[in-house]
């Protein structure tokens, strides 16, 4: 039997899991964190905008961003991290996405999209 060794390290091996909401929490591997997270740190990079709000973070995408593969990322994380809140909103071309974690608990939205604190 071939073992993933990547896949069977655990989520505490990894920098973003000291965070208590993240760490007590999320439900991933490792392996899948680290996916998950490329996808998250992906999205941001594509925002034209990302601004603290209170409890998290507001990203802003013009309208060449589909909604679909961002919904499917909200749907995927919230089976993961239910702590996290998501809304989706759309204007005319702007699209918005806002994250939260609720109140003091910014960091573990800055986390997942590999923001500093």
């Amino acid at each position: 039997m071939v073992v993933d060794v990547d896949a069977a390290e655990p989520i505490s091996d990894l920098p973003m899991a000291g965070n208590r909401l993240i760490g007590a929490s999320c439900s991933l591997s490792a392996a899948d964190m680290r996916e998950r997270l490329a996808e998250w740190r992906t999205l941001r990079d594509r925002a034209t905008a990302a601004d603290r709000i209170p409890g998290g973070m507001r990203l802003a995408f013009d309208a060449a961003v589909p909604i679909g593969p961002i919904a499917d990322l909200v749907s995927r994380e919230s089976e993961c991290c239910a702590f996290y809140s998501f809304a989706i909103a759309v204007d005319g071309p702007m699209r918005e996405l806002r994250i939260s974690a609720g109140p003091g608990n910014e960091a573990a939205v800055q986390a997942l999209l590999g923001l500093g604190s």
